[in-house]
């Protein structure tokens, strides 16, 4: 039996949405549902790991435990037993709304990222139905007659039949497409969304909408056109993309309205970002040729290589220097499933694991470092009572970076750990890195290094920026202070619900 009083709880995530842009947008009046639920309710700062990687943020939604619990900071992750890298599938992770959907409880969820599947069989369940974040790269949907609904009764998400994917910002014919896919999306989300609540008279209801997260990343430089990273000849004279990235916002509020609708006055309600998103001209690097620069990581010699590893490393050059057309038509013919199956190898350099101390993992946002650490990777060649040194020294070295006219490359360097002992018992890269603005010159030149480098993903123009918000519209207690952490989101949920 459902151990709820009659309430119904509809929890909206608005991916990557970022807080000031929406109070900007809330202050004009082009967001006018969101107004009005703030009119009723409160707005409260989320705090989240965003500070460890984008990918750390949903799972501690979804599983209330922080990320030292749950192990996950990105789509793909370092296994220390393996030496090397396994894609993200969520299947370890334990959502907060299986243990209500057993007790009876009318769950919903549309599209939540990084969430696993459970086949829920009473209410709604559809995953990878327009994702920004792919896990399989194939839609779930639960229980069978919901599935009938879905595909009969709407068309698929742009995003599920096309990456949307661009050349840059002056990709005109590309940020068209992006925008104009993202748009459609949100209004078709919008309507599933209102169509499921009803059909199922869900009592909890979790819709996320991805479109805002995946078109922030390459349309940052439209609402924020003042930044420095945006002051160059690449970013003169673009023609304006429509719709716009407000647009995007703005009919998004629409669709939160019509889904506020639909469950009715009484209902509690919460609107939140996990993270928030901020400039940026692609991602850094440069961590993995340092760290060998500097004698802390060693390349594996040609000679000592398998036939597979060399394969593989020929493979990971040719596509290094593929032009952009042609890898664009590669990730348009093949399915998300086989491009992620081939670039999990191609994704790290084979090192020389005897003679490396710490290396980079592959990023999209911050730097990370992890030590191959004795007791935790299987090739461990640093002893436990030697890691804080190194930890240690690696911090100093980082924060001391500049450019070769003096400007500061590292904003600020995090632990995940405080000693060996934690570390061995964790999944996170020991050390994570975020950039000042002058990480992303291109090329960046490090004052006493010989290395010239460029950034990767020079078509993205937005990256994550680790403030979130809420507006939460429910019983107050709940939420006794102005700050909200995502750890406890679920809590809030699940006592309104009760309450």
């Amino acid at each position: 039996m459902s151990s709820t009083n009659g309430t119904r709880v509809l929890a909206i995530g608005i991916d990557a949405a970022e807080p000031s842009f929406v109070r900007l947008l809330i202050a004009q009046d082009k967001m006018p549902a969101l107004k009005s639920l703030l009119d009723q309710g409160r707005w409260l700062r989320v705090e989240s790991p965003a500070h460890i990687g984008s990918g750390s943020v949903w799972p501690t939604f979804i599983t209330g435990d922080e990320p030292t619990r749950h192990g996950v900071y990105g789509e793909w992750g370092w296994q220390p037993e393996m030496m090397g890298l396994k894609r993200y599938s969520g299947q370890h992770l334990k959502p907060f709304w299986k243990p209500l959907a057993e007790r009876g409880v009318r769950i919903g969820i549309l599209d939540v990222p990084f969430a696993p599947f459970i086949g829920l069989n009473n209410g709604f369940e559809l995953c990878e139905w327009g994702p920004h974040d792919l896990l399989e790269g194939r839609r779930k949907c639960a229980p069978a007659k919901i599935a009938d609904l879905v595909t009969k009764e709407f068309e698929s998400h742009p995003l599920s039949l096309d990456r949307l994917d661009t050349a840059g910002p002056q990709d005109d014919h590309g940020l068209k497409a992006l925008t104009g896919g993202c748009h459609r999306g949100v209004k078709l989300r919008g309507a599933v969304g209102k169509r499921l609540i009803n059909e199922t008279e869900a009592q909890l209801s979790i819709v996320v909408f991805t479109e805002i997260h995946h078109s922030a990343h390459y349309l940052w430089h439209t609402v924020a056109g003042q930044h420095a990273l945006y002051q160059n000849e690449e970013f003169r004279n673009l023609p304006v993309c429509q719709p716009t990235l407000t647009d995007i916002y703005v009919e998004v509020d629409r669709q939160i309205g019509e889904l506020i609708a639909a469950v009715g006055d009484t209902a509690t309600v919460m609107v939140f970002s996990l993270h928030g998103m901020r400039p940026t001209h692609g991602v850094p690097t440069f961590l993995q040729p340092l760290l060998c620069e500097l004698g802390y990581a060693r390349f594996a010699n040609w000679n000592k290589r398998s036939w597979t590893e060399r394969a593989i490393a020929l493979f990971a050059a040719t596509k290094r220097h593929t032009p952009g057309q042609l890898k664009r038509l590669y990730y348009k013919t093949l399915p998300p499933t086989t491009t992620l199956r081939i670039a999990r190898p191609t994704m790290m350099a084979t090192y020389d694991w005897s003679h490396t101390r710490a290396f980079s993992l592959p990023a999209d946002q911050h730097g990370w470092v992890h030590i191959n650490l004795n007791g935790r990777e299987s090739r461990g060649v640093v002893l436990p009572d030697e890691y804080a040194r190194i930890c240690d020294e690696l911090e100093l070295m980082l924060k001391s970076l500049v450019t070769h006219d003096g400007g500061p490359i590292v904003r600020d360097v995090f632990r995940t750990a405080s000693n060996a002992s934690e570390a061995i018992n964790q999944r996170l890269p020991d050390i994570v890195v975020h950039w000042h603005d002058a990480a992303f010159s291109a090329p960046l030149k490090i004052k006493g290094s010989g290395l010239e480098l460029f950034p990767a993903g020079r078509k993205f123009t937005g990256r994550h920026a680790r403030g979130g918000f809420c507006i939460f519209k429910g019983n107050d207690r709940l939420v006794p202070g102005e700050t909200l952490r995502a750890r406890d989101m679920h809590r809030v949920i699940v006592e309104s619900l009760q309450c």
